[in-house]
């Protein structure tokens, strides 16, 4: 009968608590998982974007995407479906990855420019002069300059909007009323704004500036 050794029997205990001890955390991990996968709620779908989507664009499948998320990882609000989103119009915008909530979208009731205009503002077109060309969703002041003293070497401007969101440009309006460099701009406006802007384009010749987007109007940040 063969004996083992006091060094080989020492090595057998020292394995045998270490598979104990290994067994002991690796059940102490998974009932930790578990417990936090509880807490977290049971998983759903949610929409996200696969590109950013800005102000004024029509959602299009290719847009979209469905990812599983636990519930308590969804913000409020969050699509849980690409149908629910698709055909509508953006007026906030989404960034790539990030989740699409119905209140980044019109309701399913409006569509095309009219979509982006919430209750008690206004879309009015403008005719620019010599101006920056602003992207789709940033925000701009809209200058007056008053040519009415023209002969009397005297000009004066004035800010007719300030922070207001640029909803879309067009070339329809290079010839600016016989002027140079002039071209169409659709700013999201008060109804006070509309009718100051509306007077001012007749009055003289209007100019954006861009600004940041904290200098946006609270109807521009809604």
């Amino acid at each position: 009968m063969s004996h083992r050794s006091p060094r080989a029997l020492l090595l057998w205990a020292v394995a045998a608590v270490v598979a104990v001890a290994t067994a002991v955390l690796v059940a102490g991990d998974l009932a930790s998982l578990h417990r936090h996968a509880t807490a977290l709620g049971p998983e759903r779908d949610v929409v996200v974007a696969t590109r950013g989507l800005p102000v004024g664009h029509r959602v299009r499948p290719a847009d979209l995407t469905v990812r599983r998320i636990h519930r308590s990882q969804a913000p409020a609000g969050i699509l849980p479906a690409t149908a629910a989103a698709v055909g509508r119009v953006v007026i906030v915008p989404v960034l790539r990855g990030g989740f699409v909530a119905a209140a980044n979208l019109t309701a399913t009731d409006r569509s095309g420019l009219d979509g982006v205009v919430p209750a008690g503002m206004r879309a009015l077109r403008v005719v620019v002069t010599d101006s920056l060309r602003p992207a789709r969703g940033v925000v701009v002041d809209v200058l007056a300059t008053d040519d009415s003293g023209a002969g009397t070497d005297v000009v004066t401007a004035r800010v007719a909007a300030a922070g207001v969101q640029v909803l879309g440009t067009d070339a329809r309006g290079t010839t600016g009323g016989g002027r140079a460099g002039a071209f169409g701009v659709t700013l999201l406006v008060d109804p006070d704004q509309a009718a100051d802007l509306a007077a001012a384009q007749a009055a003289g010749v209007l100019t954006l500036a861009l600004v940041p987007p904290e200098a946006a109007g609270a109807a521009t940040r809604r």
